[in-house]
């Protein structure tokens, strides 16, 4: 489950720090070394072949298929994808780590088994009680490209943006065909998926089907919104037609700072130095800044690499939000404390930190969408 973001903020984080704990600010500085971006240009590096979404391979999720997507915790039911009456579509965070290629090859079997048992099954699993989920393989811009954001960089995502826009399309033309769904991602996903929504989605009919959509763990200003003519933030837990976002860290940090010298730093800027951000606190589902106690918090879920899946823990966390960042209290169990990232940065967690209350979350808009 360690996506680009997380290790991107862990150098956003070691870059924000003055004074001691400099064993985190060299294990940063280490990361952004081995995690630069290829030395050759877009422009010289023939990319992979464009996915064909007529094939079932090609996606890494199907509600036809037996994937990663269909996992739960012990005691908790999936249920049967193929008789659902809304669908996920769900894009997933970045996992190609490659200082040779700016851009993923669907076809290697190795990263979509990284893939599948890492983000599809700790994250795109929220869904499957209320929903069909269609996860697009897509050729993903590798880590490198958020280290050192470049017009390389520009031009690698957007040959990703192609990818799930193409999917997107046949998603709705093949398997939608007019049924409400669920738009949901993570990191480089989740940004992709707000660039699906400004060019695909807003201010058009497909709006109409919108329940929400779920972006977590990319950082939404609220000028943003502005900029739109039908979507907008999600205030509370039965709002449809809107946008539901934010960023995890440890109680006592300050993620918007966090953020802000990230986009010093890399001049990587299409949101990092504006604010405010929107977001909402998942455990209360309001924007208020009070603390939901860990009572709350109804599983986390951390399911494991293995066959043997783990089970949920209940009340893991409190969680208090502030501008676009959910501060939440330690969790106190190695499991979760191993993907922290140094100085309070929880980007990996996002999902798991709260798998219950945003799995219940999906069905009460879906219900709210189906009342309204």
């Amino acid at each position: 489950m360690r996506s680009f973001a997380i290790r991107l903020a862990l150098a956003a984080a070691a870059l924000a720090v003055t004074g001691p704990a400099s064993g985190q600010l060299l294990q940063a500085l280490k990361i952004m070394r081995n995690n630069r971006p290829p030395a050759a240009p877009f422009a010289q590096l023939k990319p992979p072949p464009p996915p064909d979404y007529a094939r079932p391979s090609e996606w890494a999720a199907l509600p036809t298929t037996r994937d990663e997507a269909d996992a739960t915790p012990p005691g908790i039911r999936a249920i049967d994808q193929t008789q659902a009456e809304v669908d996920v579509f769900f894009i997933y965070p970045t996992v190609l780590m490659s200082r040779d290629v700016w851009n993923a090859d669907t076809r290697d079997p190795e990263l979509n088994r990284r893939i599948e048992t890492t983000t599809i099954r700790s994250q795109a699993t929220v869904f499957n009680g209320c929903c069909a989920i269609y996860a697009p393989r897509y050729r993903q811009m590798t880590l490198g490209g958020y280290m050192k954001w470049s017009d390389n960089s520009v031009k690698a995502t957007e040959l990703a943006y192609s990818d799930v826009a193409r999917a997107f399309r046949v998603f709705l033309d093949r398997y939608n065909r007019g049924r409400p769904f669920i738009l949901a991602g993570h990191s480089q996903g989740s940004r992709l998926a707000r660039l699906l929504i400004e060019r695909e989605i807003d201010g058009r009919p497909v709006a109409n089907r919108l329940v929400a959509a779920y972006l977590l763990g990319h950082w939404i200003e609220a000028d943003w919104f502005s900029h739109l003519r039908s979507v907008r933030a999600c205030t509370r837990a039965f709002d449809t037609g809107c946008v539901v976002t934010w960023s995890t860290f440890a109680e006592g940090r300050d993620g918007s700072a966090q953020r802000r010298t990230l986009g010093i730093q890399s001049k990587y800027k299409p949101e990092q130095l504006k604010r405010p951000y929107v977001g909402i606190n998942p455990l209360t589902w309001t924007t208020d800044g009070t603390v939901a106690p860990k009572s709350l918090n109804k599983g986390s879920w951390l399911p494991g690499p293995g066959p043997a899946l783990r089970s949920l823990d209940v009340g893991l966390v409190s969680a208090r939000y502030r501008d676009g960042a959910v501060y939440v209290s330690p969790p106190g169990i190695k499991s979760y404390t191993d993907y922290v990232i140094p100085f309070g940065n929880y980007h990996n967690l996002d999902y798991a930190m709260f798998w219950m209350n945003l799995r219940e979350n999906a069905q009460t808009r879906v219900n709210a969408f189906w009342k309204h």
